[in-house]
């Protein structure tokens, strides 16, 4: 079976549950209306005729209302579900047909101009790399994989933890998606939560006297009992207490209200993003892993021998009493009589008190598990990946059938490659694919660093600082012209050569915002430079007059080329890379296909 068939499976598996649960939903809402009008019934028919049998059945009625309305809550939330579950194959669908490129988050806010490489290599930005990749739904999920990939911790056996967990995770499509999924539920989860951390962090209390406590659990039963024997025994003359007992009752909330609702309120805000964390937690809780460092994540989940979620589930219970009051009836009877806030605040604080530090490691956590799982997304696009072996002796990129992983598979073309301590120069025609070979290598490297699979059948590489000049354009706000802002980037690199930290170049057109003989002057004087036993890379050029430096230095300049092949009025490239310079060009070619008349 395709990949394809795989995620057109999913989508009707879950077109069919959210079919079955529409249904469901409809009923409870009949039902749960029809249970409010019973509760309206017999409170009145208790008022007019008091009896226990009365007062029994307006409190069972009472009870289904609120029962109904749990239930109504969670049909709402599995059709919520259900409708991220199909967006989220839906996504897959869009990566395996190329349309990708129409994800909204494409990361160009995270682009560092001390950083080429991202732009160069198509990391960040439109078009890119984590356009493709990212599943993360949380700010610190979407921060860790940004940070995967401009500043991975290249330690080795830091990698190899990576690569073992992403591994696992490419096995567990389920997990990922389901994790993908509610972590769609609410899209405030992307906002930076620094403003959740420090709210639940604080010990301060809205009522620092015990008096607040007294009087919301006392003056309940006093009133309740009040009133139930003076309509019971119909004290006429003491009907009016019950209305003063009432707007006692409805002074000492309006009083309340304004001081905890800065305090209620944002939690109650928070109530989606809190139940996708909760779900997320629950999510890697329940799952069994092999890799070490999953495990080690998934041990960070608890907190004196109790589990993240079952914490976290008692913050949401909270949160759900709230919306006891948010209608008429459980305003009235529960927020005005039972003074249902101050016993929900005083609950919140005592949380607070026991796990409110907890929230930001097991948060960082959800992070770290959505990054890792952003990169075993390519096992579901690619049939050639591998995991690259890491060196620590000389330099290397050894590979074979290397390709790029953004280039469609279909279309995809793998080349060998060895460029163990060496420069390449490499030169070819117009769309020869050049620039794009550059771009494999590079991102290739970005992928292994990160503890991604790459796109290959086998690759060795080293550990290396990458360094690129590719796309350059003119900077007008700073008065840069193209060819200065290139002179800027091999000044980077030649001076990144003193600090001898093993580094890779990835130089396309060099100077070519300079006339010819600069140009080669400059290019011969910056691999010069560049040529150091710490130092390897690729030049792209048109400049054949390069080449020859393969001679000046037979063990590590090396030429290669791509090549073009004709077939009456059409152009061919099969961009495989070839031993040695090239020997044709294609621009007077191209030019005539599109009609200019060629002056010889």
């Amino acid at each position: 079976m395709e990949v394809k068939d795989e995620f057109l499976r999913r989508i009707d598996h879950f077109k069919a549950e959210e079919a079955k649960n529409k249904k469901s939903y409809g009923l409870i809402s009949l039902l749960r209306f029809a249970a409010f009008i019973l509760a309206a019934c017999l409170t009145y028919l208790t008022y007019k005729n008091l009896s226990v049998f009365m007062i029994l059945g307006t409190l069972i009625s009472y009870i289904l209302f609120v029962y109904l309305l749990s239930i109504h809550s969670r049909i709402s939330y599995e059709l919520l579900r259900i409708k991220n579950m199909l967006e989220v194959n839906e996504k897959y669908l869009k990566r395996i047909d190329g349309t990708w490129t129409s994800f909204e988050d494409c990361g160009v806010d995270k682009i560092d101009e001390e950083k080429p490489y991202l732009t160069d290599l198509d990391i960040l930005g439109e078009k890119s790399l984590f356009q493709l990749i990212n599943i993360t739904k949380t700010f610190l999920g979407r921060e860790k994989l940004i940070e995967l990939l401009k500043n991975p911790n290249k330690d080795i056996n830091k990698i190899k933890e990576r690569q073992e967990a992403i591994r696992e995770l490419g096995e567990k499509l389920d997990f990922t998606q389901r994790i993908e999924g509610e972590g769609i539920i609410n899209k405030n989860t992307v906002e930076n939560p620094e403003q959740l951390f420090d709210y639940v962090e604080s010990t301060k209390k809205v009522f620092a006297s015990p008096i607040a406590k007294i009087i919301s659990w006392v003056l309940p039963v006093i009133t309740i009992v009040a009133s139930i024997l003076i309509i019971y025994y119909k004290l006429d003359k003491y009907y009016g207490y019950i209305g003063l007992f009432f707007t006692i009752h409805l002074l000492i909330s309006g009083i309340g209200y304004a001081k905890m609702s800065p305090v209620l309120g944002p939690i109650y805000k928070k109530k989606n993003d809190l139940e996708s964390y909760f779900n997320i937690l629950k999510l890697i809780e329940d799952e069994e892993f092999k890799s070490p460092y999953l495990k080690e994540l998934k041990g960070k989940l608890t907190f004196n021998g109790k589990s993240a979620n079952a914490i976290l589930k008692e913050l949401t219970t909270i949160v759900e009493k709230i919306e006891y009051i948010n209608n008429i009836v459980g305003y009235v009877v529960l927020g005005i009589v039972f003074f249902w806030e101050y016993h929900r605040l005083f609950e919140f604080e005592n949380w607070k008190a026991k796990y409110g530090k907890c929230i930001r490691q097991w948060l960082d956590v959800i992070g770290e598990f959505e990054s890792l799982a952003s990169f075993a997304v390519m096992f579901h696009l690619n049939s050639k990946l591998t995991f690259p072996e890491l060196s620590e002796g000389n330099l290397v990129f050894s590979g074979e059938e290397i390709g790029h992983p953004l280039i469609d598979e279909k279309t995809r073309v793998y080349n060998d490659v060895d460029m163990t301590d060496s420069i390449f120069i490499i030169t070819g025609s117009n769309m020869s694919g050049k620039t794009t070979f550059l771009r494999t290598i590079g991102i290739n490297l970005v992928l292994a660093y990160a503890g991604a699979p790459v796109c290959g059948s086998t690759l060795k590489c080293s550990i290396v600082d990458i360094y690129t000049s590719m796309r350059i354009t003119d900077d007008l706000n700073r008065g840069m012209s193209t060819f200065y802002v290139e002179l800027v980037r091999m000044k980077k690199m030649i001076e990144n050569i003193k600090t001898k930290r093993p580094m890779i170049f990835l130089i396309d057109e060099i100077f070519r915002g300079t006339n010819s003989n600069d140009r080669i002057v400059g290019a011969k004087s910056v691999l010069k430079s560049l040529n150091e036993k710490w130092v390897f890379g690729l030049i792209s050029t048109h400049d054949f007059e390069l080449c020859s430096l393969e001679y000046d230095d037979k063990k590590r300049i090396k030429n290669y080329h791509f090549s073009e092949s004709y077939e009456g009025n059409k152009i061919k490239f099969d961009y495989k890379l070839k031993k040695g310079r090239s020997d044709t060009t294609n621009a007077k070619y191209l030019m005539k296909m599109i009609g200019i008349d060629i002056i010889e």
